[in-house]
């Protein structure tokens, strides 16, 4: 079975409650734990099932290259806004922004923002949803807004590379 699939099966038939970072659970598959952990996918697996432990220098490479604070991946609570916040509140707007700002670009003909819209759209109902709700993860809100950021980074388009003109016939 596709581990990606495995992952998403077992975290909707809830084997992950027990798991000691609910945090981490929440950005897998959003962003890279296991490759950045330099562990095998069968033991991210196991650590989410509680079965095994993620040591304190795998769990911080996590949390380096993800760009969020260890304190985060390592609490054994799962952390969630308060839309009653409005920080929280302004932490929303900005991934509704960072849509916008995609949806725009699909507008003005960019082609490739329109193949990720496509994405972003269901994610953006999931998000908002989810806020609305409130019971929106932290951890579902970096996933968000890095799906996001990304979404635009790969539609904007790319300046032409510099270069020289070659003469004919030699210098001059």
């Amino acid at each position: 079975m596709d581990y990606y699939r495995q992952f998403l099966r077992e975290k909707h038939e809830g084997k992950y409650a027990g798991c000691r970072y609910p945090n981490l659970v929440e950005i897998h598959g959003g962003m890279p734990t296991d490759y950045f952990a330099e562990v095998t996918k069968e033991l991210m697996l196991a650590v989410f099932r509680g079965e095994e432990d993620l040591t304190l220098e795998e769990i911080s490479r996590i949390a380096r290259y993800n760009c969020i604070p260890l304190s985060v991946l390592a609490c054994p609570k799962l952390i969630m806004l308060d839309m009653g916040r409005r920080r929280h509140r302004k932490m929303v707007a900005e991934v509704d922004n960072l849509y916008i700002k995609l949806k725009c670009m699909a507008r003005e003909g960019n082609q490739k923002a329109e193949k990720y819209l496509e994405f972003a759209d269901w994610e953006q109902q999931k998000f908002m949803r989810a806020a609305h709700n409130n019971r929106l993860s932290y951890g579902h809100y970096l996933v968000a807004k890095e799906e996001m950021r990304n979404y635009i980074s790969f539609a904007t388009p790319k300046p032409e590379k510099r270069g020289i003109s070659s003469m004919e016939g030699g210098a001059a």
